[in-house]
């Protein structure tokens, strides 16, 4: 249990800055440096794909160049640290006036900086265990990880202690909240690393093959021969953009739609302290049953409340927190169950070819990822200067109604067809103990 605990601890101060970066920096460029939407937007869309399709790169890398220390763990350590200076070039700018090269330029870094770390990290998760519950277990403790350190992100965008009052306040400035996630995120980082390097990794069962050239074709006549991985992948990237809109969003939909910007944090807190709450629910059900209907079952639920955002004005504060709390526990789901399913499929890749590519199927899997987030936070941002948005209080009814659709109507719209999709998915737990009795006979 110490692996798997210590293998999820640097998600926590990862993701807390990764959240901040997709969530938060766009309305804080917007409104503190006059950046425009749409080119906030296309500046996200042009870095994360670039960071999306450099992920293979790594993924061979991390498969094929083992360092001293490891064939993962020092370059999650390399990228983490270079991942968190430039998002703190990004949080606390050192120029009173930004333009978009500066904005441009450190994003860019940043993304460097993820890509060297998500792509082993991830490959990382899969060869802990063969086993497909465990498994499970495996990717619930990353992702359980993941949301805390959202939850503190949340949590410190919009409350601070006041030292000399000795008392905590709400309604902080944006800076403020930057700054201070910046501050939290390095220290767990640094404290997280240490548990992450000393364990054990353990990956005996696991056999690996060099590969001496980088053939970034190879995975996709893998992928042309199995049927598997396509659905999967497609269904994992229209789900992407589904869960990419809201976030986006969030922030201007709390400001302009509910008018109420200083319980932004509160807000995000229940949101995914709803997904913390949801972990172990999760793990129960795919205990329980087939891991793709437990993920469809997920996103169903996701859909249904959902709908209730639609109709929600000003001041509705109530219900949205109700909205947030349930909606979150389906957030768990999404971000485990898939790249689970992935980690099964690979044995059923290893099985039929004899060679087990994990880095990167996974940097794959990482490109698909990114790709879904960059495309829908730059579209929405950019949907948002279509429709006339603007950062004063001066938006009709048309343009707010608009807001609420981008950020609850198209979701609901993706995530029926990934359900659509994943629903008679031919990989089930029998099935895959089945695979493990052939790989190990």
């Amino acid at each position: 249990m110490f692996k798997i605990l210590a293998y999820g601890l640097p998600a926590l101060p990862l993701a807390s800055l990764y959240f901040s970066i997709y969530v938060l920096i766009g309305e804080f460029y917007f409104k503190n440096y006059g950046l425009a939407l749409s080119i906030i937007g296309s500046i996200f869309i042009i870095i994360r794909l670039f960071d999306a399709f450099t992920d293979p790169i790594m993924g061979y890398i991390s498969d094929n160049f083992p360092l001293r220390f490891g064939k993962r763990k020092p370059w999650v350590l390399i990228g983490g640290i270079l991942f968190i200076f430039s998002t703190w070039m990004l949080f606390v700018p050192i120029y009173k006036s930004v333009d978009v090269e500066y904005f441009f330029f450190w994003l860019f870094i940043s993304a460097i900086g993820w890509t060297i770390a998500y792509a082993p990290y991830y490959a990382m998760g899969a060869e802990l265990s063969m086993d497909y519950l465990e498994r499970s277990k495996v990717t619930f403790c990353r992702e359980l990880f993941t949301i805390l350190g959202i939850i503190f992100a949340s949590l410190l965008y919009s409350i601070s202690f006041d030292f000399d009052n000795k008392i905590f306040k709400s309604g902080i400035g944006s800076n403020i909240g930057l700054f201070q996630i910046c501050i939290f995120s390095s220290i767990f980082f640094v404290l997280s690393m240490f548990l992450f390097l000393l364990s054990k990794s353990n990956s005996k069962e696991v056999s690996y093959d060099k590969n001496n050239i980088l053939n970034i074709f190879e995975i996709f006549i893998s992928l042309k021969k199995q049927k598997l991985m396509r659905k999967l992948l497609f269904s994992h990237f229209i789900n992407g953009l589904a869960n990419g809109l809201p976030p986006a969003l969030f922030v201007f939909y709390v400001n302009s739609v509910l008018k109420s910007p200083e319980f932004t944090g509160i807000l995000l807190f229940l949101y995914f302290l709803g997904a913390l709450v949801g972990v172990p629910l999760w793990i129960f059900i795919s205990n329980k049953l087939d891991k793709h209907r437990v993920w469809c079952y997920a996103m169903i639920y996701a859909c249904f409340i959902f709908i209730f955002v639609l109709f929600l004005k000003e001041y509705d504060l109530m219900l949205f927190a109700i909205i947030c709390i349930l909606s979150g526990l389906a957030l768990s789901a999404d971000l485990a169950i898939p790249s689970s399913i992935q980690a099964d499929i690979i044995d059923l890749e290893y099985l039929k070819t004899g060679r087990r590519l994990t880095g990167q199927f996974f940097a794959f899997w990482g490109l698909v990822s990114k790709a879904a987030i960059a495309i829908s936070t730059g579209i929405a941002l950019i949907l948002l200067d279509i429709v006339g948005f603007n950062s004063d209080e001066n938006n009709g009814k048309n343009v707010l109604f608009a807001v609420s659709f981008i950020y609850a109507g198209l979701p609901i719209i993706l995530k029926m067809f990934s359900i659509y999709l994943m629903w008679n998915f031919k990989l089930d737990k029998k099935t895959h103990s089945e695979i493990l009795e052939k790989i190990k006979t």
